[in-house]
């Protein structure tokens, strides 16, 4: 069956130039959330903010810059031109790109960042398509499931599931009503309350964790292993290097 996807309704409320370089301006989608159940976002280079909230729309914040244009003028025809900036819902699920269109990949080495701050109902569950750049999600009931490219990712007070598919960047996640998996490349990983099970793959980098109610399961390359608080079964299944700490005690090979 063909899908049909719907245009949000679309606030191109302020287009504000701001003084110094770089160069910004502003947009702003909006969405109404009757029958959704989550959000689906594909998204480029820039930081990410998500923030569940009460109410029954989504809201999202962009704040497009660049240092790469002499004016603001061109900045906007190459935004207009080059990139894909659409709220959109398909099959009970919303859809936000904020990405260069895949037709185009570069245009004279030019870079365009978008910032979002994206508020959405505190129940729905998100998948994120991140490439580049901070990422922060936060009071959300729903499931999160990201793939990320790089830079650091923060989530807090998640009341679901959680999994992470990350190539570099630190992670830090705290307050997760819900088992964690999380395939790493590199990074530093910290955790902190989590009330389900940890599963962790990880090329590099220091893992430490605080207050894990259920198992905690690692496949590790390298870097030191600190578990403190763990109330479930601790298990390695392989370890490079990195020394390996389970509550307070040194771990042997079982």
């Amino acid at each position: 069956m063909k899908k049909i996807a719907l245009v949000s309704t679309i606030g191109l409320l302020s287009i504000t130039a701001f003084a110094g370089s770089p160069h910004k301006f502003e947009r702003n989608l909006s969405l109404n959330t009757d029958r959704l159940s989550g959000i689906e976002m594909d998204v480029g280079a820039g930081s990410l903010e998500v923030v569940g909230v009460t109410g029954n729309e989504i809201k999202v914040y962009a704040t497009i810059e660049s240092e790469d244009y002499r004016d603001m003028e061109d900045l906007v025809e190459a935004f207009d031109d080059k990139m894909e900036f659409e709220l959109t819902r398909d099959s009970g699920i919303a859809m936000l790109k904020a990405k260069r269109e895949k037709n185009i990949l570069s245009w004279g080495n030019k870079n365009i960042a978008i910032n979002l701050q994206v508020e959405v109902p505190r129940s729905f569950d998100v998948v994120i398509d991140d490439s580049s750049g901070p990422l922060t999600v936060e009071n959300i009931d729903g499931t999160v499931k990201i793939d990320d490219g790089s830079g650091p990712i923060t989530l807090r007070m998640i009341g679901n599931d959680v999994q992470i598919d990350d190539g570099s960047g630190p992670i830090r996640i705290a307050d997760i009503n819900g088992d964690v998996n999380i395939d790493d490349g590199s990074g530093e990983i910290e955790m902190k309350n989590i009330q389900g099970s940890v599963d962790v793959e990880d090329g590099s980098g220091q893992i430490t964790a605080k207050v894990i109610a259920g198992d905690f399961k690692v496949d590790d390359g390298s870097g030191s292993i600190i578990v403190k608080e763990l109330q479930g079964d601790f298990k390695l299944i392989d370890d490079g290097s990195g020394s390996v700490k389970i509550n307070g005690k040194r771990w042997e090979s079982q």
